[in-house]
């Protein structure tokens, strides 16, 4: 048989198979045997079942045999008796089938009947001739009587025609086909009839279990027939269930025996074990085990042998080794105790024996078979704990046999109990591939050496194994299990290894009592060793451990002082150890500096609480943290001199100024400024990723009619939370490894007392930088030194800088702006920091061209270089009153730029200051004409931030050359004001020249003196140069309104003659004018052109007439449209691409005469006073 849906090949183990009868012709069977036996395995039939089983598609085998009445069986057992009858006939003459073949089939079917057989069938083999294939068939054939003798409605199907395939295999393919087919079909229908009344007895016999003449045994083998059978036809996974069915039955008789009246039969499973083989996995039946058990000699190690045997076999079949290697274990723990239950005797250590070869064969076939079928992964996780089982139980072997390191020589009670295990373990197969684990075991047990190597690796690839698939307690608790054989073998260092990784393990995990105890175990083994360095730590962390009892902590706090005083004395060296094992760093705090920043050469101090536990006071020699440096305070490149671009406040630091980029200082000064002033214990502690919020989220599934069909929780990333846990993760990293504490907080002899215990430690700053506070040291007796790096991660730190001296030029008066031409009062401020300035140290300042600086003292003459002698001492500040006054420039500029070049002994280059004066007032002037006459008006104005007023005396303007002017000011005009409030003050000078000589460009200087009212400076001049061109008249232009012809006066909406008169009064080379009216559209609509070219000829004097026809559109007093004079530049004739220009004239060049006019014109004339119209 083969499994549902294998090969044909994989047919290993396999005993059974269905039997087939064969009647009639044997002979001609025999020829047809062998193709029929290959051809029924080949497909695949399908198994359709009764009592709604799903249908199972199988594979066939069949065993034939000769027909023999005698041997009809029953239908209580299904593998002797045939499940199908077959006649072979090959006769095809109706005479001799009448005479002779009838009566033979007639026979037949009647014993068949007589034995309740119903399956059966009939073939008659023909042989295919191709000279009868060209005659005429008969009407009648030998099949067709058979079937109208014998065949009845329900089974028509049982008679098969065949051509026999040995004479014409090309002729017969077809109804061979259907002749396998049709052997399958019956074969399976065979089975389910069969099968359906044998479950039915079999149901019977098991609600009769509690009857007193019941025995298992019977039950046993009756059930398992059907476990054969569907084994047979392929059904591993249904035959197993018959086997767990009977696992299970056992179980709970054996269980319900020690509460309840024992049943007969379960006495026989009380007999001696007298065997203890291995149990052999494979698909083969034990037949020897299963002879015990129908006699009734099996003990109940025999029984669950077989039992978990024929259970691996299913397993086996299906190819799942790993459901083997969970089953085993499962097996031997309730083999043991139904051993113990039912009290059957046993040599000491068969047991354990038999279980320990159980788990040795279950490896040896999951090894084998997971090879093979890609199912390594699966099988690992099942076979960690039998590995540990099995040294588990080799370890009890060994005990019982005098094997384990340290045990006295083996009795002679001891050697016979080891011949008595080695006889009950039997003898190997004799086709395995030695060394089996039976040899295994014979070889441990015969030596200690064997025993110890055996043991040894067993356990190494236990813990191997458990670490592989993450189940790290195991493997640390084979660890020390290790550690103790380790240490009866005198290997300390060794079993030092394992107890330190589970001392790991445990304090990883929280398991306290378990750390406490390994401890123990270890302070043990190095007092074996004579390490006192690590006895010396261990002592001290055994005092602090709180879960031992006091007493126990005291001798050790004992023991570690006096190996403190007695063997650490001669060591150079201090012996470095956890902290946190017996001290706990509460917080950190960094105390407030006194001047709010810390600084060079001043003490930064640091208070640290710790919680000592230790069970008595303890004398600290030295108490330190070291100190890193955060920040490297070297830049390569130097700034260049800082510029300060106000005026109300000019300040810059002197100190040595270095300085790189600008990203690169930001993302140091970010870094600084993350640095923190304290820290908790709270801070401390990791966060535990298992604490982390899982992101899950709920789904509705609907149908396809929008109905909830069903909700599922989903995990979005289920690698997070799922992912495996690595070994690495219990491996903190140690703090053994010392610092440099060349530079840190430290205090000396301090006692330290259980509880908590408030330390300050101090530090003197001697470079500046940012620092952070790195690793935390306590030594006790000058060479127990604890460490502690829980500082490392954290960002505790502060930054010392080195205040170097500061040099400020500020305005007494910051709010007042500086003004050009007013002396202000300054002062030089000097801050020392951290610095101290020696005496005769001087300051020099230098100023630009313009700006004079004195000393404010009343011997001190203004110049543009000062010198400062200064003296102060560190963190003192040294105020010079100075003086500045900015000349006012003959320039009209509204801000006057200056530099204070600063130097000072302790710079490297001089430090410049530019400063901002505003002037006190501005001036503006404008040229007026009158005719041929001009007037030069000057205004002064005051553009100071701040209010300041000023007195003008003594105006003046001068102009260059011949040109004189008459002073238009009033006489008495001494005491005129200008403020910065917005009042001003206005000048006029009239020029006196020859109106009709062209005057050429004039240079004139405004004068005028000023002081500022309410203080004590003298009168200063201010004074404005401007430049007056193009001055003199050339023409007059003149314009005159008159009313039409017949009106005496002008109307509104009537139209009126502007006559423009151009009058040229001096000589000019611009002969051709461009004149063009613009009136003010509101009043005037200009009639016809608005502009013209006119010429006026250098020696004529008569002004040149344009009479204009223009029409007022509203009635009252009317300014006269403006008019605008150019000059007109003709295009050149020999450029053909040039056109005409106009060029403005300068102000003063044309006078508009009529400028001022107005013209009153009435509004417009009643219809009923307009005269009528001749017809």
């Amino acid at each position: 048989m083969k499994g549902v849906g294998s090969l044909p090949a994989d047919r290993e183990g396999m005993i059974n198979k269905p039997i087939v009868t064969c009647a009639g012709d044997w002979n001609l069977f025999c020829t047809l045997e062998a193709p029929l036996v290959a051809a029924i395995p080949q497909d695949s039939c399908e198994w359709r079942r009764s009592y709604g089983r799903a249908t199972k598609s199988v594979y066939l085998e069949a065993s034939f045999i000769k027909y023999n009445k005698e041997k009809l069986q029953s239908e209580l057992n299904l593998l002797k008796r045939p499940i199908l009858q077959v006649y072979w006939t090959d006769c095809v003459d109706i005479e001799y089938y009448k005479t002779t073949l009838r009566e033979e089939i007639e026979t037949w079917l009647k014993q068949l009947e007589k034995a309740n057989v119903t399956d059966w069938m009939i073939v008659q083999v023909e042989t295919y001739d191709i000279r009868k294939a060209n005659k005429l068939l008969p009407r009648t054939t030998v099949l067709d009587k058979i079937k109208g003798d014998f065949a009845v409605k329900q089974n028509e199907d049982r008679f098969i025609s065949v051509i026999n395939p040995i004479k014409s295999e090309a002729r017969s393919a077809e109804s061979w086909r259907a002749l396998v087919a049709k052997m399958r079909h019956f074969i399976l229908v065979a089975y389910n009839k069969a099968l359906i009344k044998f479950e039915e007895y079999m149901r019977e016999q098991r609600e009769k279990r509690n009857d007193s003449d019941w025995d298992f045994c019977k039950y046993f083998i009756l059930q398992e027939q059907l476990a054969f059978v569907l084994e047979m036809l392929g059904l591993y996974d249904e035959a197993l269930v018959q086997y767990d069915e009977l696992d299970a039955l056992f179980s709970q008789f054996v269980l319900n025996s020690n509460i309840a009246e024992s049943p007969k039969w379960l006495d026989t499973f009380r007999q001696p074990v007298s065997s203890w083989q291995a149990v052999r996995l494979t698909t083969l039946v034990p037949q020897h085990l299963r002879e015990l058990i129908i006699k009734k000699r099996a003990s109940l190690l025999d029984f669950r042998s077989y039992l978990f045997q024929r259970q691996s076999a299913m397993l086996l079949l299906t190819f799942k080794p790993w459901e083997i290697a969970s089953r085993c274990l499962a097996t031997v723990h309730n083999s043991i105790v139904e051993l113990s239950l039912l009290g059957a005797p046993a040599v000491d250590g068969a047991s354990a024996c038999w279980a320990h070869l159980a788990c040795a064969e279950t490896l040896r076939a999951c090894e084998r078979l997971a090879a093979t079928n890609n199912a390594l992964e699966m099988c690992t996780a099942a076979q960690a704990p039998l590995l540990h089982h099995a040294k588990d139980k080799l370890h009890e072997l060994g005990k019982l046999c005098g094997l384990l390191p340290g045990s006295p020589e083996p009795t002679s009670e001891q050697l016979h109990l080891v011949v008595m295990l080695s006889a009950g373990m039997g003898d190997s197969e004799p086709n395995s591939q030695p060394p089996t684990p039976t040899d295994r075991l014979k070889e441990a047990l015969c030596s200690a050496p064997s025993f110890q190597q055996y043991y040894l690796e067993l356990a190494e690839l236990a813990m191997g194994t458990y670490k592989h698939i993450g189940r790290l307690r195991f493997a640390r608790l084979i660890g020390r299990e290790l550690a103790s054989f380790y240490s009866e073998l005198g290997e300390t260092s060794k079993a030092v290894v394992f107890l330190m990784d589970a001392l790991r393990s445990y304090e990883e995990q929280g398991w306290k009592e378990l750390a406490a105890q390994t401890r123990l175990e270890l302070v043990s083994a190095a007092k074996k060793m004579k390490d006192m360095d690590r006895y010396a730590k261990l002592s001290a962390t055994i005092a602090c451990t709180q879960e031992l009892e006091i007493l126990v902590r005291n001798f050790y706090f004992e023991e570690m002082m006096r190996t403190i005083r007695e063997d650490l004395a001669n060591k150079t060296d201090t012996v470095l150890a956890e902290l946190n094992e017996c001290f706990k760093v509460k917080s950190v705090s960094l105390l407030p500096p006194e001047r709010g920043l810390y600084i060079t050469e001043n003490k930064v101090q640091c208070r640290v609480v710790i919680e000592s536990f230790l069970p008595k006071d303890i004398k600290c020699t030295k108490a330190a943290i070291s100190i890193e440096l955060f920040k490297d305070d070297k830049v390569a490149e130097k700034k260049p001199p800082v510029k300060h671009k106000t005026d109300l406040s000019v300040n810059c630091s002197v100190g040595i100024q270095t300085g790189s980029p600008k990203r690169n200082v930001d993302k140091i000064e970010d870094a600084i400024n993350s640095l923190v002033c304290s820290l908790r214990l709270d801070d401390l502690k990791p966060n535990n990723p298992l604490l982390n919020p899982l992101h899950i989220t709920s789904q509705l599934h609907y149908k396809e009619d929008k109905s909830l069909q069903k909700v599922t929780v989903e995990c979005h990333n289920p690698k997070m939370p799922l992912r495996r846990s690595d070994s690495s993760k219990y491996r903190k990293p140690s703090a053994t490894i010392r610092n440099n504490y060349q530079n840190c907080f430290s205090s000396e002899d301090i006692l330290l007392k259980p509880g908590s215990n408030d330390l300050i430690l101090d530090f003197t700053a001697t470079e500046k930088g940012a620092f952070k506070l790195g690793q935390i040291s306590i030594t006790v007796e000058g060479k127990l030194e604890f460490l502690s790096n829980a500082l490392i991660g954290g960002k505790v730190g502060f930054e010392v800088v080195t205040q170097g001296v500061n040099v400020y030029l500020n305005k007494v008066e910051p709010k007042k702006d500086l003004v050009a031409g007013l002396e202000h009062a300054m002062e030089l401020v000097v801050t020392c920091g951290s610095t101290r300035i020696e005496e005769d140290s001087k300051i020099s300042l230098k100023t630009t061209s313009g700006l004079l600086i004195r000393l404010s003292d009343e011997f001190s003459i203004m110049s543009r270089e000062v010198s400062v002698r200064v003296a102060c001492e560190p963190f003192d500040t040294a105020t010079i009153p100075l003086t500045l006054f900015a000349s006012l420039q003959p320039r009209r500029e509204r801000s006057v730029e200056h530099v204070v070049w600063i130097t000072c002994p302790w710079l490297e280059s001089a430090m410049e200051v530019p400063l901002h004066f505003s002037p006190p007032m501005i001036a503006s002037w404008r040229l007026l004409t009158s005719n041929t006459r001009k007037f030069v008006h000057v205004t002064l104005k005051s553009t100071v931030a701040h209010y300041v007023q000023f007195a003008l005396t003594d105006a003046g303007l001068q102009c260059d050359g011949n040109n004189t002017v008459s002073d238009l000011n009033p006489k008495k005009s001494d005491h005129m004001m200008v403020a910065s409030d917005g009042t001003t003050a206005s000048f006029m000078w009239e020029l006196l020249k020859d109106p009709l000589v062209k005057a050429g460009p004039m240079k004139s200087i405004f004068s005028v003196q000023y002081q500022a009212t309410g203080g004590e400076e003298p009168a200063r001049p201010f004074v404005c140069p401007f430049d007056i061109q193009d001055y003199t008249t050339l023409f007059v232009i003149r314009t005159r309104l008159e009313p039409c012809k017949g009106s005496d006066f002008c109307r509104a909406s009537q139209m009126c003659c502007l006559q423009l008169n151009v009058q040229r009064v001096n000589e000019t080379e611009h002969t051709s004018l461009m004149y063009e009216v613009l009136a003010d559209q509101t009043m005037w609509a200009v009639l016809g052109r608005t502009a013209g070219v006119i010429t006026t000829e250098s020696a004529s004097a008569d002004p040149q007439c344009v009479a204009l026809d223009v029409m007022p559109l509203v009635a009252g007093y009317l300014p006269l449209p403006t008019v605008r004079l150019s000059k007109y530049i003709a295009a050149n004739a020999k450029d053909s691409s040039s056109h005409p220009r106009l060029e403005p004239f300068s102000p003063g060049q044309i006078y508009h005469a009529g400028k001022a006019k107005q013209v009153h014109v009435l509004p417009p004339m009643p219809k009923e006073h307009l005269e009528p119209t001749a017809n």
